[in-house]
């Protein structure tokens, strides 16, 4: 069969010609296969327990509230992916809007959670794997947390990982094909499961130990990200990132976003999560009844569904489950293996990486890109390899891509009211300002620890912006670029260290550390400094970008310092109510998006896009009445 490449309908910038090269073998069922595929991976298997720690019963309201949620941050992303069908359009796309600075720093940001995301499948499977499994030595516990030894746990989880990255070399056929037939396996065991489990239902779980919401009404949305909800809807928007190798993007894109990255995840979860809830056995636990937040330490932790199971007296199906407990992880793994690499490939189609990254190999995979990929994820299985600990940080890292489809929708309207669109958002205004407010508000939800580890790595984006984008435009020297990022990395790092909330293992704070309230100050303080020191060295269009981007890491460091506010960890006491706080975060959400939408301009990518797209159409009406003449 004859590779095909791109179609004569999309449009490509002069600086994208690397993509005409990509091949579109990517088909509906098989889109919806690889939404699906990501959906069902380590989140239904330890998303259930995770989730009851947080919110008790009221978990169920969670995952409903998660999926609304998501079904509003993903509809700008219904626009946005068919007007421009590009792979690695969740990093490209600000490029078209905003320019490099915007650009790389969402890049980065997605770069880090794509590449940390093979980990923690990994993590997902080996967790349950030696759970059940004592004698093979890949589990302990630390501080309360469970998490792979060293060696036996963490050179499996690496063997693991190389696998995912290994099967990604051998090109986008291989992994729709993989996805395809493993989709249907994923889709029928969480069923099969929650089925069973309904076996042993017991009522009385959801109304005594504590009523159905013993922690209030805030735990609900905190465990959105922190116990994995977050983690499990984030392929809605994932799915946009194959356009570019998609057969029919435009048409199948929305129809794979909807289905395979909603409606089926959200029955699936819902019903283990009731499932699980109706099983749960408090004496085969080894907890006190109603002791909810005991459930990450007890002794369904490593394997909750496996011991659900056996409580509910089908042991038997415990081992087909456990095959599946290696498997779907494996899977979703190997699945963002190939996103990680595609995204490290659209940052160097952007020009914020070198362009080796950019190099594809005879199966038109980014091969490069993959190998900086792994090693890069292996560094992610320290110094904490758990599950429980990095799902928040990686979920959270996912959703702060959400906030560029917003401006993205809004600023095209205005700069490139012409371009084609598929589909044309209805009240696009309002759409897009809730989708961003709901956006911020997810990040906001992911609560102070996880925001602090979080933003203390995604501003590691400035320094590298300062050494090579800003002297590779133009924008300064690179005396002036090296200096910026000297003097940043190592304020950053010192700040990071004294603070005492970076890599410590849980939620606490060591000891003999600033203040919260002086390090939150000079967190800022160091972030607005190295942007308007970059404003003030760069030339007019330096000047343009940095006021371009400056709205992301406001908006960043406002969700940051709210989680503050509302934090219980350490003894801290709420300084503002969760209601209040919530809603001045929605606010902020609101004010963000507009500033968002007026801090974009006419790229010349967009412009090239244009350009391109005027070509087509030139071209097409040529044919037509070539076509005519001929029938004449």
């Amino acid at each position: 069969m004859t590779p095909s490449h791109t179609p004569p309908d999309i449009a490509l910038g002069d600086f994208e010609q690397s993509d005409a090269h990509l091949q579109r073998k990517i088909g509906l069922w098989q889109l919806i296969a690889i939404a699906v595929t990501v959906q069902i991976g380590a989140s239904w298997l330890l998303a259930p327990l995770a989730t009851a720690g947080l919110a008790g019963p009221a978990a169920v309201v969670t995952w409903i509230f998660g999926g609304l949620i998501f079904t509003i941050m993903a509809i700008p992303w219904l626009e946005a992916s068919t007007a421009l069908p590009r792979t690695g359009i969740s990093v490209r796309g600000p490029q078209f809007t905003h320019g490099s600075l915007l650009s790389w720093m969402n890049g980065w940001g997605y770069m880090i959670a794509c590449i940390t995301l093979p980990p923690i499948e990994a993590l997902a499977a080996l967790t349950y794997l030696g759970g059940q499994f004592p004698g093979l030595g890949l589990l302990h516990v630390v501080d309360g947390v469970t998490m792979l030894t060293w060696p036996n746990g963490i050179l499996a989880a690496v063997l693991l990982i190389a696998v995912f990255f290994l099967l990604n070399v051998f090109g986008v056929k291989v992994l729709a094909k993989t996805s395809a037939w493993l989709s249907l396996w994923k889709i029928v065991i969480p069923i099969v499961v929650a089925i069973l489990l309904f076996f042993s239902f017991k009522s009385e779980n959801f109304t005594d130990f504590g009523g159905f919401a013993p922690y209030g009404g805030s735990s609900i949305f905190h465990a959105m990200t922190a116990g994995g909800v977050v983690f499990a809807f984030n392929a809605i928007r994932v799915i946009a990132d194959f356009g570019g190798e998609s057969a029919n993007p435009r048409k199948h894109l929305p129809i794979a976003i909807v289905v395979g990255g909603l409606l089926i995840p959200l029955v699936i979860y819902l019903a283990l999560q009731v499932g699980f809830l109706g099983a749960m056995d408090w004496t085969s636990l080894g907890l006190t009844p109603g002791d909810w937040q005991g459930l990450s330490e007890s002794n369904w932790a490593a394997s909750p569904l496996v011991d659900a199971l056996a409580v509910a007296g089908f042991a038997w199906f415990g081992t087909i489950l456990l095959m599946d407990a290696v498997a779907a992880p494996a899977v979703t793994g190997l699945t963002f293996a190939g996103i990680s690499g595609r995204t490290t490939y659209a940052n160097s189609v952007n020009g914020a990486l070198p362009t080796i990254f950019q190099r594809l190999n005879r199966f038109g995979v980014p091969w490069v890109s993959m190998l900086l990929c792994l090693i890069v994820s292996l560094l992610f299985l320290f110094p904490a390899p758990s599950w429980y600990q990095m799902v928040g940080l990686v979920s959270t890292a996912l959703i702060v891509s959400y906030l560029i489809g917003s401006p993205l929708v809004m600023v095209l309207r205005r700069t490139a009211p012409d371009l084609t669109r598929p589909i044309r958002l209805p009240a696009a205004g309002l759409l897009c300002g809730l989708a961003h407010a709901a956006s911020l508000l997810v990040i906001y939800f992911a609560g102070w620890w996880t925001l602090t580890n979080l933003l203390t790595i995604f501003f590691f984006a400035l320094p590298i912006a300062a050494a090579y984008i800003g002297p590779r435009l133009g924008w300064f020297s690179h005396t002036v670029g090296y200096t910026i990022a000297i003097v940043f990395t190592t304020a950053w790092i010192t700040l990071a260290w004294a603070g005492g909330w970076i890599l410590t293992v849980g939620t606490t704070k060591r000891e003999g550390t600033l203040g919260d309230w002086t390090f939150i100050t000079l967190f800022v303080a160091a972030v607005l400094l190295t942007l308007l020191v970059m404003w003030i060295a760069g030339n007019a269009d330096g000047k343009r970008q940095v006021a371009a981007a400056v709205w992301m890491p406001v908006s960043l460091l406002f969700a940051m310092i709210a989680a503050y506010l509302t934090d219980t960890t350490n003894g801290h006491e709420k300084i503002l109510g969760d209601l209040w706080t919530a809603l001045l975060v929605v606010a902020a959400g609101l004010v963000s998006a507009v500033w968002a939408t007026r801090s974009g301009f006419e790229t010349e990518e967009i412009l090239a896009v244009l350009r391109s797209e005027k070509e087509l159409a030139a071209g097409r009406e040529h044919g037509d009445e070539s076509l005519q003449e001929q029938k004449v």
